[in-house]
């Protein structure tokens, strides 16, 4: 070989050697659970998707309904370095057994022949520890408030940037919820960042001594979307297409108008903390909301809660209580385009009053986030926690649940019902669980002849689940 080739090689595979070296040294981490459960229950799996009222799901003379819910969650992190990480999370969900195949669609593909694609994005961020002990989170990312979830709890894309003190932390991010142009097609691209909603966040937590931390968090959310137009008719049609199309007269004249922007200006500012006082543990918050919901309505939403919990008899007993406001005071939320992203609540371990935890697809309940419906709630549980053996363990819940202004003023009551509900759950093997959960909620005067005169029957749901995570 002469001798400029053998360089050649040589170099070649020296350049090679170098590039393959970081992905040699690359840690490839796998993680992810699986959850499946049947459900036998007369309360709708319909739920609040898309709901109008707490009513929904609620029947007089409510049929049983029995199903199966699927769900897999899988996650992937490629570590370059203690400080250099990659993180993806992704999802696969049968919304039932049964429902669908050689679909394309979340949640679908549970049907005979399966073959759909269903696969959905939750987490695609990089995450950085930069000098000076400053970590970095770029992307799509799970991220939730300090108030227990109430305002939100989802997958959020942005940047959020915190610091560990020796008794402090700080979080600062910046997140944009949407973004959208006049159609929300290509042709309108010049307006990508004009029409967004987007959410700047601080949060800070002190650790005063052993038994007390507090803390202080705010969230801005400014909103300016735009909502498209609307066309009207001169006139109306003299008829129909096979499909349905309107025909109008040609001398029917159309007007089109633009639709008000969105016009939401929200800070939300409040304090949490957490103590002992001997051997009850005490959690809370308090928040208040100013600034505007639309150029003619202010913002004005507050809530509070007060949680503790102690030992008890070889268990942990524990309890929680919510207030949030209604009408002019009701809580800001925001939505994505399927709903509410927060306000579960899920301290209360509710099943019907309040999303379920085990909910997954089938996410119904009858607060399902704390604006409900701008009549805001007042709600309260207590529950038992105890271990029987290390693979058997167990619990019990009792809650209710009033809104704090019934704004229609057409119910008999602002009560909307008490939940009772237990559980226990089972180690059958390292990483798997088997277990059961059952609920009955006794309903309150506010569906009182509301099912076209008549009250809807109490609700039950009946789950037995099974678990692996990894």
């Amino acid at each position: 070989m002469k001798r400029s080739n053998l360089m050649a090689t040589l170099v070649t595979l020296g350049f090679a050697t170098a590039v393959a070296t970081p992905a040699l040294a690359l840690e490839n981490q796998f993680s992810g659970a699986f959850t499946s459960f049947y459900d036998l229950s007369n309360y709708s799996a319909a739920g609040n998707f898309g709901a109008t009222s707490n009513a929904e799901g609620l029947k007089d003379g409510a049929p049983t309904e029995n199903y199966f819910v699927q769900r897999v969650r899988l996650g992937y992190t490629a570590k370059a370095s203690e400080d250099v990480k990659l993180v993806t999370r992704f999802e696969l969900d049968y919304g039932w057994y049964g429902n669908s195949s050689y679909t394309v669609g979340r949640n679908s593909g549970g049907g005979l022949g399966a073959d759909s694609v269903n696969i959905e994005t939750k987490n695609l961020y990089l995450d950085l520890n930069l000098p000076k002990s400053v970590n970095a989170k770029i992307g799509m990312m799970g991220y939730n408030d300090s108030f227990k979830g109430i305002l939100f709890d989802a997958d959020m894309a942005g940047i959020l940037l915190s610091h560990e003190y020796e008794k402090a932390s700080v979080k600062a991010g910046f997140f944009r919820f949407a973004d959208n142009t006049d159609a929300n097609t290509w042709a309108g691209i010049d307006k990508i960042g004009r029409y967004t909603n987007d959410m700047f966040a601080l949060d800070a937590k002190y650790r005063v001594n052993d038994r007390l931390k507090v803390g202080a968090a705010y969230y801005y959310i400014d909103d300016n979307r735009s909502n498209g137009s609307t066309t009207t008719a001169s006139a109306v049609p003299i008829g129909q297409t096979a499909d349905g199309t309107p025909i109008y007269s040609p001398t029917t004249t159309f007007t089109t108008t633009a639709n008000p922007a969105n016009d939401v200006k929200v800070h939300t500012v409040g304090l949490n903390a957490e103590t002992s006082v001997g051997p009850v543990t005490l959690t809370g918050f308090a928040l208040a909301q100013f600034g505007d919901l639309s150029s003619t309505q202010k913002a004005k939403g507050y809530a509070f809660n007060i949680g503790a919990k102690m030992p008890l008899a070889g268990g942990t007993v524990r309890s929680e209580f919510l207030y949030t406001g209604g009408g002019k005071n009701s809580l800001y939320v925001p939505a994505s385009p399927i709903g509410a992203e927060g306000g579960g609540f899920y301290d209360a371990e509710m099943i019907m009053l309040n999303r379920d935890k085990n909910a997954t697809t089938i996410d119904n309940a009858i607060v399902y986030d704390s604006n409900n419906f701008d009549q805001g709630v007042i709600m309260g549980s207590v529950g038992y926690d105890y271990t029987f053996t290390p693979k058997l363990s167990g619990s019990a819940n009792a809650g209710f649940a009033a809104v704090a202004k019934d704004v229609s003023k057409t119910h008999n009551s602002d009560y909307l019902g008490t939940e009772i509900n237990c559980e226990a759950n089972y180690q059958l093997m390292p990483a798997v669980t088997v277990g059961g959960r059952a609920g009955y909620v006794f309903l309150g005067d506010y569906f009182k002849n509301i099912d076209a005169g008549n009250t809807p029957d109490n609700p039950y749901d009946i789950k037995l689940i099974a678990k692996y995570a990894f």
